[in-house]
């Protein structure tokens, strides 16, 4: 995705332009990201980012509370990689490792989990 988020969302009419000024200032002063300061302002609810950037993105939303984890697919990635780049692995079926993950662009973090998981 080529644009920016706050340009997507504004685009879509999804916020204001005024709106997202002020998230901008928020991001900025707090040190947060740009849909967390959307969150907090109350110009977006959680799961109106994750629906927006689901379908943005392709990828599925998913709500965690419905999966019944393994934990030895847990194991596969080491604790500190997977609260590095925010992900959980799901479910392994053969060579196939499901993940969720907050940030599905980040190539870093793909690249690391198919070197540790092979």
């Amino acid at each position: 995705m080529s644009q920016r988020l706050g340009d997507l969302l504004v685009k879509e009419k999804v916020i204001t332009s005024e709106q997202l000024e002020q998230a901008t200032k928020l991001q900025k002063e707090a040190h947060l990201r740009l849909a967390s300061a959307l969150v907090k302002l109350g110009f977006l609810s959680d799961e109106d980012v994750t629906n927006f950037l689901s379908r943005q993105y392709g990828v599925p939303a998913i709500n965690l509370s419905y999966f019944e984890i393994d934990p030895a697919v847990v194991k596969l990635i080491p604790y500190e990689t997977a609260k590095r780049y925010q992900i959980l692995p799901l479910s392994r079926v053969g060579a196939s490792l499901t993940i969720a993950m907050v940030d599905p662009t980040n190539v870093f973090a793909m690249d690391d989990i198919k070197f540790m998981t092979g």
